[in-house]
């Protein structure tokens, strides 16, 4: 499993929680690349045996969860011909790993990790990083007081915003899951009171023009909490 189709639509994922705890972490989320590689550096060894070519990018998500941060790899596009013994073994590492809990208004972030044969150097930080190092900050930046505010009209009432952040055409998009607005109904309709607020934040959010992420970032999922 590489790290092709990390920034397609949302699937359901599933998660594997690690049963033995690796190593504690010595980076922190203001960190990316320093945090990836001493959260993978326990599991490096076992990721090499998983994979039959080297150097390889695998996939690596990071979930916020109510018990802390939840890693997995990306659910494979398998289809009915079932996993492969290469993504049995990733999906049994990946989910060794262990990540701190993530950054405020972050809920999931999707990570790659490139794996190089031992003794090989590490592939160099990407540019787009200098941007990104620090995903709870750029957030913050983003999303400053003022652009809440302006996303806080759009309901009389306080609700957790959903956006994802994703590369198209080389550019940061920031776009609205639709499920939020859904009716609790379940049946995949908007109520009009929903598509008021929707065109609402849609307009609100127009104009954000986030860095390029890097393309070991590949998404991320955010939960901004609003109140008018």
């Amino acid at each position: 499993m590489t790290l092709v189709g990390m920034r397609s639509v949302l699937v359901v994922l599933v998660i594997c929680i690690a049963h033995a705890p690796a190593r504690a972490q010595t980076a922190g989320w203001t960190d990316v690349p320093a945090l990836v590689a001493s959260a993978t550096a326990p599991v490096e060894a076992e990721l090499r045996a998983c994979l039959k070519k080297l150097p390889a990018s695998v996939g690596i998500i990071a979930s916020r969860t109510k018990k802390g941060t939840a890693v997995a790899m990306p659910f494979p596009n398998v289809g009915i011909r079932g996993f492969t013994e290469e993504e049995r073994c990733l999906m049994k590492t990946i989910a060794k790993i262990e990540l701190p809990e993530l950054p405020a208004g972050i809920e999931r972030i999707y990570l790659g990790h490139t794996v190089v044969a031992a003794g090989a150097p590490a592939p160099a930080t990407e540019a787009a990083f200098d941007a990104w190092r620090d995903p709870g900050k750029t957030v913050a930046t983003l999303f400053d007081d003022e652009r809440r505010t302006t996303l806080a009209a759009c309901d009389r009432k306080p609700r957790t915003v959903r956006l994802v952040l994703d590369v198209r055409r080389d550019k940061t998009r920031v776009w609205l899951p639709a499920w939020q607005f859904h009716s609790p109904s379940g049946d995949g309709s908007t109520p009009p009171a929903q598509q008021k607020v929707k065109a609402c934040l849609t307009k609100a959010i127009r104009g954000i023009a986030p860095p390029v992420l890097p393309r070991m970032m590949g998404e991320l999922e955010l939960a901004l909490a609003i109140s008018p």
